[in-house]
């Protein structure tokens, strides 16, 4: 077998689910280094999902036959009880099952709609409607908090607006997200939707100190940013203790996330509940923590404190169901960035503390984003 035809069957097993342990272990570390092995399971799932789409229309089709061939059948037969005719009378039940076989095929009709109705409705449940975020069942979570109008900026700067100013200055939103420290010279990494049409963005620790900070990278289809401190006061993040993960969580494991839907920091855990997000994207996880606007940009942490991916959104139709794209996805992205050169986590330093503590030294990492536009 050629060395393709071992890299193509090793995907495979490895998206089954059929590589030994030691077999897994090394695959995964592969993965981790290799983004084009990368590129190629994420091939494999999206044409399995395909191919599972495809055998739904013919288990449709071979259905429709099926209710045909019934239609045809004696249960569809007109039967009416006997019954004793004089001679020459006309019976009112003769030309009835004529009439059925004449009007089969609007009967046929009927029943596939209900089919396709059905079946639509299993897809759209899966997949979606109009094959992007922006279906009402996905929710996007950065926090608006406030307008603010142009005449409070100004009395606060000591200026003065004419009316005609007022009346034609726009009021200034305020947006609330998340962010993690993925680099001690001051690079997080956050959302794109959080800060896609800033103005200005601050961002602060839990202790509430404030740094301004700028948009140096983003990737929109990730719904990926990376922002930098450039505030004066700015003295640098301490090493990490976590890691950013390259290898995938399997459904099952056990997760938590930081984030601000408030004010004040905010804990929640759950599991991975599929490895495939929203409309079946291979880039993001599913997981079983409930989130809230202003949790966008905010870390999911494995059960050892180790970086498993950034919280996207949600499902508005089926309670508890988040979103996260996967760190394996980001670290890889962000690599093959020429602009970035960034040291990106890699200590395992929470290996066997308890949650508490974990929460503890992460906490520190993770920061409130004030967006303003």
């Amino acid at each position: 077998m050629s060395l393709r035809m071992d890299k193509l069957e090793l995907v495979e097993r490895y998206c089954t689910g059929l590589l030994s342990p030691v077999e897994l272990s090394i695959f995964e570390q592969w993965l981790s280094n290799d983004s084009e092995l990368m590129r190629e399971v994420d091939e494999y799932r999206k044409l399995t999902g395909v191919l599972e789409a495809y055998s739904q229309r013919q288990d449709l089709k071979k259905r429709v036959a099926e209710l045909d061939a019934e239609m045809e059948s004696d249960q569809f037969r007109f039967h009416a009880s006997l019954k004793k005719v004089a001679e020459g009378e006309q019976s009112r039940y003769d030309g009835m099952d004529s009439l059925i076989r004449k009007y089969r095929w609007r009967l046929v009709a009927a029943a596939i709609s209900v089919l396709l109705i059905s079946a639509a409705i299993g897809l759209f449940g899966i997949y979606g409607a109009g094959g992007g975020k922006t279906q009402s069942a996905y929710q996007e979570l950065r926090r608006e908090v406030e307008t603010i109008k142009r005449k409070q900026n100004a009395l606060l700067s000591g200026k003065s607006l004419t009316k005609k100013d007022e009346a034609a200055a726009p009021a200034l939103k305020t947006y609330m997200g998340t962010g993690v420290a993925i680099d001690k010279q001051g690079y997080l990494l956050t959302s794109h939707h959080v800060v896609s049409d800033a103005k200005s963005i601050h961002v602060a620790n839990v202790a509430g100190e404030p740094w301004k900070a700028k948009v140096v990278y983003t990737n929109a289809e990730l719904d990926l940013a990376v922002l930098l401190v450039e505030d004066a006061g700015f003295k640098g993040f301490s090493d990490m203790p976590f890691a950013m993960l390259r290898k995938e969580a399997d459904p099952g494991e056990k997760v938590y996330t930081l984030g601000f839907p408030r004010e004040d920091m905010v804990f929640g855990e759950g599991s991975v509940s599929s490895r495939t997000g929203f409309e079946g994207d291979s880039s993001s996880y599913q997981i079983s923590i409930p989130v809230n606007p202003g949790n966008s940009g905010g870390p999911l942490f494995d059960n050892e404190g180790n970086l498993l991916g950034i919280i996207s959104g949600r499902n508005t139709s089926a309670e508890g169901a988040s979103f996260a794209v996967k760190s394996s996805r980001i670290a890889t992205d962000l690599q093959e960035s020429a602009d970035l050169k960034l040291g990106l986590p890699k200590r395992k330093a929470l290996r066997g503390l308890e949650r508490t503590r974990q929460v503890k030294k992460i906490s520190e990492f993770v920061f409130m984003v004030h967006v303003t536009n």
